[in-house]
């Protein structure tokens, strides 16, 4: 591994997705008629209140005969740590009030969370025996319990508590084949949790297909995880993530996906002078690219995994860190991604020494480390600093 020493965290990731919207778009901003796009763009949703008692849901949310699909496509990744599952099951002990859940019903008796999944999640691994309670503020006697160990009287309590839920059926009046679907609208906009959905997650929620998930497999992939001080990956995790997982800034906002993709946008901008914000071009790539043939991922994933672990081999695992600090840098990321992409590594082992001492020297000039990681974000940018890249790797003893 990796010094872990200087990680990410979350006020940094923070501020990359603020910065993708740094440059303006270069084209002409379409003109609509407001009151004729809100005469469009109405949805229409039929919703119905109900309370399920937990010994439902513990059915409903079986494994592989779910009647409640709690990890639909658009769904971010799990966030809560054990404690905060913990005292969701206390509050349902109390019998204090816990906010709503939002249900889409795809088919008869067949749902998807928009909103939710958090708490499903937290009572339902519960509810299968998967962890001990911990942190608990009122039922300490209660911690290190799992649900079996709780005492008869407790457990048939439990099971007779209820949780809300709003069940919605909707549908645009203008379902366009370019329209939004509407479930990932809800999900974006009736988030009770406070946190709007970042860029990435977004896009999770609006490209899912065979793109998106090659981004969150590589992001997964032990070279990047060890470069980036991620956690290894642990099979299972997608149920239950560790506590480190859920710690990491970069995992936890999918901020490792959008790295991963950034590599293969913003290599097909600088090839095809594609111009506009960053934010826009890594949406339309992805858009673009959402359901590539099998044959085309496995391509992408080997192009992207040879490149890293070149330029691990040449430089070593801290190969985006800064000498200076030890600070892990995006903009020295994209640029010697995309310009080791280009090239063949074949005889750059031997010129390792050169290359090495070319990078070092270029982070030691005020005007090269500028161009590397300095603070500009635009395409533009992101040209000047491959093309400074491609030298250094080009670099001869």
């Amino acid at each position: 591994m990796t010094d872990s020493g200087s990680t990410v965290d979350g006020t940094e990731v923070d501020e990359w997705f603020e910065q993708e919207d740094d440059a303006p778009e270069e084209s002409a901003e379409v003109v609509t008629d407001p009151a004729l796009k809100y005469a469009q763009s109405q949805l229409r949703v039929v919703r119905e209140a109900k309370d399920y008692q937990l010994d439902y849901l513990q059915h409903a949310l079986r494994p592989g005969r779910e009647l409640i699909d709690i990890s639909p496509t658009y769904q971010r990744r799990l966030r809560w740590p054990r404690k905060k599952k913990s005292l969701l099951i206390e509050s349902l002990l109390l019998n204090i009030p816990v906010p709503p859940i939002f249900l889409f019903e795809k088919d008869y008796n067949e749902y998807e969370v928009i909103d939710g999944r958090q708490r499903l999640d937290a009572i339902s691994s519960f509810l299968s025996n998967d962890y001990a309670l911990s942190g608990l503020e009122y039922w300490p006697e209660l911690n290190r319990c799992r649900f079996l160990d709780l005492p008869p009287v407790i457990q048939k309590g439990l099971l007779r508590r209820s949780l809300p839920a709003v069940v919605l059926l909707a549908e645009s009046q203008n379902s366009g084949s370019d329209d939004l679907d509407v479930r990932r609208v809800l999900f974006d906009r009736l988030n009770t949790g406070g946190i709007r959905l970042n860029p990435q997650e977004l896009r999770n929620a609006l490209y899912p297909g065979t793109i998106n998930a090659m981004l969150i497999r590589l992001a997964r992939s032990d070279s990047f995880t060890d470069t980036w001080g991620i956690p290894p990956y642990v099979q299972g995790e997608e149920e239950d993530p560790s506590e480190a997982l859920l710690k990491n800034a970069l995992f936890s906002t999918l901020a490792d996906a959008e790295l991963v993709l950034r590599f293969f946008a913003l290599r097909d901008a600088v090839d095809h002078d594609r111009k506009g914000s960053l934010r826009l071009i890594l949406d339309h790539f992805m858009k673009k690219n959402a359901s590539l043939s099998d044959e085309k991922i496995t391509q992408l994933e080997q192009l992207f995994t040879t490149t890293l672990d070149s330029l691990r081999d040449i430089f070593g695992p801290a190969v985006f860190r800064l000498k200076n600090d030890g600070r892990l840098s995006r903009p020295l990321y994209d640029a010697l991604m995309i310009a080791g992409s280009r090239k063949s590594f074949q005889d750059s082992i031997w010129n390792r020494n050169a290359i090495k001492a070319a990078l070092s020297d270029a982070l030691a000039d005020p005007k090269s480390y500028e161009i590397l990681v300095g603070r500009g974000n635009t395409i533009g940018a992101v040209h000047e600093r491959v093309e400074l890249a491609s030298r250094i790797l080009s670099a001869e003893g």
